[in-house]
């Protein structure tokens, strides 16, 4: 999810003249006083969150889009299917505002100056004709126009389809929309009653930000010169370069879409040869087993006393080879690896934390900064951490790792600021983001408290956990095996 942030004056008075509208205008379409808004650019007032987000509503509602650097005209308009949401941005120049009426008219009804979309969206020949012929006419100043055809040209005739205007603010928001959606196409199903009660004290007290990895996607700031590193603040000003390509996710686990600008090049040298080398040694086991593609192959792992590959590109049959393999009365076959690289349990830690970091909205950073010195300089090591929960979850196969993030709304005493969840394949485990400004003490322990466990209902459906500590500093060797039976296998 993400977060707006209120307009700034200049934006104000910038986007009214896009629009040419009054003080007395935008003041009558927010619903606000002309004195509010003539204080306010001048810089005279701070404005309160009611009065800033009617403000920025009725301007967007006329086409204005807000950015870092200004303002733009034209339209940010979020598509929701059952298969995911999916944001569509056009600019205009404010000669071209019929241009705008016009891609506004193939989903609403406009009656100057009033233009209204309707939410609610179905599939149609009709639809698919209209937005066909404006996407003829128009690609070519705008090619991502050619997503919106292709998303619909992908739905059969009669699916619905929401046009938000404006995005969720929250995830409790996402959920509901998400809630109707699923019963416009599916009216004979029962509601989702019994997967509310699951989510609904979660989503009233957390965010959810689940970053995407089936797409290209980058997260920061598209233009380099204004890069700020995420990790050691650097920018192009303090000598910071950010000319090598950063994995928000480690390409050895899967993730080929998922990149961050905001990384500059001496942080991703330092993650990629002294940090997360640790989470890749440790889920060596589980990507051979999984076929988890790295850089479009499927791993080979050597170890001291055997091999682990697959024998077909297609990742269905994998191979074991070790001289050490044994076989008990039940039939449970265990194969010894030997002795893996030496690892620092911490840097495993570090590295779950330094990709919850690379995806978390911006907004958050602020009362992250002790947790981004410990990832990236090992600040406050000798401080107490939690531990990571793990465990085998039979979810549906992925070709990269993904990573969910709940963000706490409000101050609560003693659940965490960030907790995640990362998983590779059937695997998955959950920590919280530590030393976060808006946490309360060490979290130790956090896992076990009956509020987590009233929040996150959703993980006692799991049969077992284990709690593994990763707060050790001193490098260690650890011996690899496999136990494997026709119905589960293990990895230790």
């Amino acid at each position: 999810m993400t977060t707006k942030t209120t307009p700034r004056p200049e934006q104000v008075r910038a986007a009214r003249s896009l629009l040419g509208w009054s003080q007395q205008n935008l003041a009558e379409k927010a619903g606000v006083a002309v004195s509010t808004v003539a204080d306010f650019e001048r810089g005279q007032r701070n404005l309160v969150p009611n009065n800033a987000f009617a403000i920025q509503q009725a301007l967007e509602a006329g086409g204005i889009l807000f950015t870092e650097t200004g303002v733009s005209h034209g339209f940010h308009w979020t598509f929701m299917t059952e298969h995911g949401m999916s944001d569509l941005v056009v600019t205009f120049t404010p000669e071209a505002n019929e241009t705008l009426i016009n891609f506004a008219s193939i989903f609403g009804a406009v009656d100057p100056p009033k233009v209204s979309i309707n939410t609610i969206q179905c599939v149609t020949p009709e639809l698919k004709s209209k937005v066909n012929n404006y996407v003829d006419r128009h690609a070519t100043k705008a090619p991502h126009l050619f997503r919106l055809r292709k998303m619909l040209a992908d739905m059969p005739d009669g699916e619905f389809f929401l046009l938000l205007p404006i995005p969720p603010t929250s995830t409790a928001e996402q959920y509901q929309y998400e809630q109707v959606l699923h019963q416009l196409n599916h009216p004979q199903e029962q509601p989702l009653d019994a997967d509310m009660q699951v989510f609904d004290h979660l989503i009233a007290l957390y965010n959810m930000c689940i970053p995407r990895t089936d797409k290209h996607f980058i997260i920061g700031n598209p233009k380099k010169m204004d890069r700020i590193c995420r990790f050691c603040r650097g920018t192009t000003k303090t000598g910071a370069k950010f000319d090598k390509e950063a994995h928000a996710i480690p390409a050895a686990l899967g993730n080929k879409f998922l990149k961050l600008a905001d990384e500059c090049d001496t942080c991703n040298g330092y993650f990629g040869e002294e940090i997360e080398p640790t989470l890749v040694e440790l889920l060596n086991i589980q990507r051979v087993f999984l076929g988890i593609e790295a850089r479009g192959r499927l791993p080979t792992v050597k170890f001291p006393g055997g091999t682990m590959f697959h024998e077909n590109k297609d990742g269905k049959r994998m191979v074991v080879v070790s001289g050490k393999i044994s076989e008990d009365a039940s039939g449970v076959l265990s194969a010894q690896l030997g002795r893996g690289k030496p690892i620092v349990p911490q840097n495993f830690y570090r590295a779950l934390s330094k990709i919850a970091l690379s995806v978390i909205p911006e907004e958050e950073l602020l009362a992250l900064k002790k947790t981004a010195q410990w990832v990236r300089y090992g600040e406050s090591a000798s401080e107490p951490l939690p531990k990571i929960a793990a465990a085998v979850v039979m979810l549906p196969p992925d070709p990269s790792a993904q990573i969910t993030l709940y963000i706490r709304k409000e101050p609560h005493p003693k659940m965490p600021h960030v907790v995640c969840e990362f998983r590779l394949g059937c695997y998955m485990y959950v920590y919280a983001l530590p030393f976060s400004e808006r946490d309360e003490g060490d979290l130790i322990g956090f896992f076990e408290e009956e509020d987590f466990k009233q929040t996150f209902r959703h993980y006692a459906f799991v049969p077992s956990w284990t709690q593994q500590d990763y707060s050790g500093t001193q490098e260690i060797q650890i011996v690899q095996k496999m136990t494997m039976s026709p119905r589960y296998m293990s990895s230790a």
